[in-house]
């Protein structure tokens, strides 16, 4: 769907003002202007001039090698109002290469336009609209959504004016449209788009990156919800891989929808104080809570499963006919940080039994919403983070796996192994308590040959100095007056842990650091049956550990 005009040898880049506001009649909906292949010479200028004097802001799916040769061009799409996606380097038949040049196509083009623009682009056509699901993989994994099309103009196709009008006349509210930066018939139709437009009441929306539907400009997808989960905000969407992240809203009338794009997890739904409503792997849906009393609600829903590497995307709440979404929930005032391992995340913990191979593996068996962490935070009515990942330890993971990386790896990070970046932590997120369980996969298995440490003593050595460094990290995020709880479990093959956790909460108290204290779970005292997969705690062992934690956590003198 690209062809390359004589036109495209001049170079005259022109920076075309945002479009100004003018008064419109409200929009009874949105629909996606999209635009392929540019920056073009002459022909993104032409465009760009006849969108403006139209009032319409598109979005345009730029491939990197033009960015390259068109900074200036690519700059006045910016300048001129419109939104930028990636379409590739330069516009191969993406799913007939290997993956490692797919990934090469892709980052390219994200560095490219990052460099020229400053946006980093969240959507992604393949060119030739050619695509399948181990392509479509890979773009999630880059963090990018990808947009194909509802309404196909065919202006690559030599479709006339009247044509690609025609075309624009089938859209629909949420609608994507597909035409081309360089048809000189596109261009020349933009006024009859404009005109069609507006007699049916239809407002040029940008694409969300949860849904890959348009919606109305400005969207975001926090407006009118409370979370204070680790997300990478993306304002009409957001990213989380941290197990159990939450979002809470509120809503008039008898119908809500939850916007999702999320193949990988599951999620915890909630509707007031109803049973809780799982979704498996929901995938790109709305999904919609229906046939509710009349009144006000209030909705939840949570993540239950583990993908450090896939991140889930929520795109907000949605009321539906004649509801109103309200403002958010209260934030509690009273806030706990958890930071762990499998014990942590839940595990497991809602199977049958030990071997959960055939009841859908771990994660249709995992509901970090019923986690020690979670019930704990309910009973003391916080807000709450779930920082935990499965295998990981503080210097050494379970049975030795990935040495070149710890927990401590990733902590600081919003999106784990999914992308490198830092969470740019709110002023508003200042827990009073910090739960750490770290330690059961550093001393759970015999040391192998080759690895780093001669013996146990030295890994306990290692273990003690690095938690200590840890807790000078969370000291300095929090301050002096935050609790800072250390748990442990009793293990079946060394005391190693349980005698490196005294020393470290000695050493911190010798120190002068008296709020940090250790709980020991003891499996014998709690009662723990380790049913859950893979010798795990299970359902009920969540509820003994939170409920040890929970007296634990009232004994320390807080006020909060």
């Amino acid at each position: 769907m690209r062809f390359l005009a004589a036109a495209m040898l001049f170079t005259t880049a022109v920076a075309v003002p945002a479009p100004a506001a003018v008064a419109t009649p409200p929009c009874s909906g949105h629909v996606g202007l999209t635009f392929d292949d540019g920056p073009t010479p002459g022909n993104t200028s032409a465009l760009l001039n006849a969108l403006k004097r139209a009032g319409l802001r598109a979005t345009i799916f730029n491939t990197g090698r033009n960015v390259e040769a068109n900074p200036a061009l690519a700059r006045a799409q910016i300048a001129a109002g419109m939104w930028l996606g990636n379409h590739s380097w330069d516009h191969p038949f993406l799913t007939r290469l290997p993956e490692a040049e797919q990934v090469s196509q892709i980052t390219r083009t994200q560095d490219a336009v990052r460099k020229v623009t400053g946006v980093t682009p969240a959507l992604f056509r393949p060119p030739y609209l050619d695509t399948n699901d181990a392509l479509r993989a890979v773009q999630r994994r880059l963090g990018l959504t990808e947009i194909n099309t509802d309404v196909d103009s065919r202006d690559w196709d030599n479709a006339s004016v009247d044509q690609i009008v025609a075309a624009v006349d089938k859209l629909q509210d949420g609608d994507v449209i597909l035409m081309h930066d360089w048809p000189p018939n596109t261009v020349a139709a933009i006024p009859a788009i404009a005109a069609s437009l507006r007699a049916r009441g239809l407002c040029p929306g940008k694409i969300s990156p949860v849904t890959g539907r348009a919606v109305a400009p400005g969207t975001h997808a926090l407006h009118g919800v409370h979370t204070v989960g680790r997300v990478d905000d993306r304002g009409a969407g957001v990213r989380y891989t941290w197990p159990g992240v939450y979002f809470e809203g509120r809503f008039r009338g008898d119908t809500v929808g939850i916007v999702l794009d999320d193949p990988v997890n599951d999620y915890q739904v909630r509707i007031d104080d109803l049973p809780p409503v799982t979704l498996v792997t929901p995938g790109r849906t709305t999904h919609w809570v229906r046939d509710l009393a009349g009144g006000t609600h209030t909705v939840r829903v949570a993540k239950r499963t583990e993908s450090p590497w896939s991140p889930g995307q929520f795109g907000g709440f949605v009321a539906g006919p004649g509801g109103a979404l309200l403002d958010a929930p209260a934030a509690r005032s009273r806030q706990i940080e958890f930071i762990g391992d499998s014990w942590t995340a839940g595990y497991g913990n809602v199977s049958a039994g030990r071997d959960c191979t055939t009841t859908g593996g771990v994660d249709r068996n995992t509901d970090a919403d019923q986690s020690f962490a979670a019930l704990t935070a309910r009973t003391l009515r916080a807000d709450y983070q779930l920082n935990a990942w499965s295998g990981m330890g503080m210097v050494r993971n379970y049975d030795g796996s990935n040495p070149d990386v710890d927990y401590r790896t990733y902590y600081h990070r919003a999106l784990q192994a999914a992308d490198t970046a830092a969470w740019q932590r709110p002023r508003s997120w200042k827990p009073r308590i910090v739960v750490v369980g770290l330690g059961i996969n550093d001393f759970s298995t015999a040391l192998h040959t080759g690895e780093r440490w001669a013996d146990e003593a030295a890994l306990a050595t290692d273990y003690q100095q690095a938690y200590l460094g840890f807790l000078d990290e969370l000291r300095d995020r929090y301050g002096p007056h935050t609790q800072i709880v250390l748990t442990y479990p009793s293990m079946w093959n060394t005391t190693a842990l349980a005698t490196s956790i005294t020393r470290i909460v000695e050493q911190r108290a010798t120190a002068g650091d008296r709020r940090i204290s250790a709980l020991h779970y003891d499996n014998d005292t709690l009662g723990l049956d380790l049913l859950g997969c893979d010798w795990h705690p299970s359902a009920h062992d969540h509820r003994q550990l939170a409920g040890a934690l929970t007296a634990h956590l009232r004994s320390l003198p807080i006020r909060w």
